[in-house]
């Protein structure tokens, strides 16, 4: 026990009734000690090596680096364009599929956003009184004509969280209870009623301190998954804790 604990309870010692004492040192190891272990917790968190990487390259938890691993192995990002992020906050799994799927398709030729722009440089030239190969070459005509044929729609993403985050580019934001149905129309109608192609969630029951009763309620959480899903497949990302009992793809 701390040696500030320890004064504490000769201070006080004289106002506790023997057949309390017990119910005292119950109370430190339930309620002070698991903040202590925190407390330990967040001085490992500190030398760990994706804590780090994390903080260097503006990622808003070293989880990041989990969803970038998973789709390194798995290929979860290729084709989708509508997406759902369950339980997001404080962001960084938000923050990837902003950089993997928004921010590619926003900078690429035939983006709605490049596409907006090059609709504009064709109005700016159509009200331009003189011929057209005297202004502009006839391959970038060709090419504006081509990009404007062949635009598409950015990827929708939606993050959804009890909890408000700061903006992330390229993420609607539903502050709400993925529990509940309005929740979920919420997201329909951004997608304009397109299903989902991807539906990521780094969620976790809240912990009981109690191993054992962790890891059951996780590995039935995982099992359930079965009900709605014909395969599931199990992954440790290698920069998952080692108390972490993986992820469900």
């Amino acid at each position: 026990m701390p040696e500030q604990v320890v004064i504490a309870y000769k201070e006080f010692r004289h106002l506790i009734s023997p057949s309390s004492e017990l119910s005292l040192l119950v109370a430190y190891f339930i309620l002070i000690k698991p903040g202590l272990r925190n407390m330990g917790k967040a001085s490992r968190d500190k030398r760990d090596i994706y804590y780090r990487k994390a903080k260097e390259e503006g990622w808003r938890a070293r989880s990041a680096f989990k969803l970038l691993q998973i789709d390194e192995e798995f290929n979860i990002f290729e084709g989708v364009k509508h997406v759902v992020d369950l339980c997001a906050a404080p962001g960084s799994w938000s923050q990837v599929l902003s950089r993997k799927l928004y921010l590619p398709a926003k900078l690429s030729p035939n983006s709605d956003f490049q596409h907006t722009l090059l609709k504009k440089y064709a109005l700016m030239f159509a009200k331009r009184e003189t011929p057209l190969t005297s202004c502009w070459s006839q391959e970038l005509i060709f090419f504006i004509i081509v990009m404007i044929s062949s635009g598409t729609d950015l990827p929708l993403i939606v993050a959804i969280d009890l909890q408000p985050m700061a903006p992330i580019e390229g993420v609607i934001q539903v502050q709400g209870d993925i529990t509940n149905a309005r929740t979920a129309e919420v997201v329909i109608r951004h997608f304009d009623g397109c299903k989902a192609d991807l539906v990521v969630c780094d969620g976790a029951p809240d912990v009981t301190r109690l191993h054992e009763m962790d890891e059951f309620v996780q590995s039935q959480l995982i099992l359930a998954l079965k009900l709605f899903f014909t395969e599931v497949t199990f992954a440790k990302p290698k920069s998952s804790r080692n108390s972490s009992i993986g992820e469900a793809i």
